[in-house]
C-alpha cells in the first residue's frame, strides 16, 4: 500500500491519491466511544466492531493507541470505519528514569489527536466502497438524527496536513 523509496538513510512516503480513496466524516459528540458507535449502529442498521487499535508513536518514543471498528455492508457494496480522534491510552515505557521526576509516582494520564488539525472533531467515519457516491448523503443525514451528535461535517482528506495518519 505505502510504497518506501531509500535515498541516504532518509525513508520517503510515496503519497499518491489512490491511498484517499474515501469519504471522511468529521463527527463532534461528546459521548464515549461506546455510546457513538452504538448509536451510529442502530441508526445506520449496522454492526460496528472493534476490529483493532491502531498505534501513533511520537517523536519522544511514546506510543499511543486509537480503537478502531469496523463493518462492511456487502448489501450495499459500502465499508465503514469509525476512530476516535483522540487516543485511547499509552503504552507503558518500562524505561522511565523517575529520579529527579517531578511526576515520579504519580500517573499523568496523556492523549494525542489523530488528526491534530481538527482539534474540537470527537470521531471520525471512514467511508469506502464502489457505491458510497450513492449513500453519502443518506448516511450524514441519518447520523443528524442522533440527539448527542452536535456536528457533522464532511472532510477533504487532502486538506489535512496530517492524512496520513487516516491510512491503515
Amino acid at each position: 500500500m505505502n510504497n518506501c523509496k531509500q535515498n541516504l538513510a532518509k525513508h520517503f512516503l510515496n503519497t499518491s491519491d489512490d491511498d484517499l480513496d474515501f469519504k471522511l466524516l468529521g463527527i463532534v459528540c461528546p459521548g464515549d466511544q461506546y455510546q457513538v458507535v452504538s448509536a451510529i449502529s442502530s441508526v445506520l442498521k449496522i454492526n460496528l466492531v472493534l476490529s483493532d487499535y491502531i498505534p501513533f508513536n511520537l517523536k519522544d518514543g511514546k506510543i499511543f493507541k486509537f480503537s478502531l471498528y469496523h463493518f462492511i455492508d456487502d448489501e450495499l457494496g459500502l465499508e465503514y470505519f469509525f476512530i476516535p480522534n483522540t487516543s485511547n491510552f499509552e503504552e507503558p515505557n518500562m524505561n522511565l528514569h523517575h529520579g529527579n521526576d517531578l511526576f515520579a509516582g504519580l500517573e499523568v494520564d496523556e492523549e494525542v489527536k489523530l488528526v491534530k488539525e481538527l482539534p474540537k472533531t470527537d470521531y471520525f467515519l471512514i467511508l469506502k466502497g464502489e457505491e458510497l457516491f450513492n449513500h453519502q448523503h443518506k448516511i450524514v443525514d441519518k447520523l443528524k438524527t442522533i440527539i448527542d451528535i452536535i456536528q457533522v461535517q464532511t472532510i477533504e482528506p487532502n486538506d489535512l496536513p496530517s492524512r496520513r495518519n487516516l491510512i491503515f
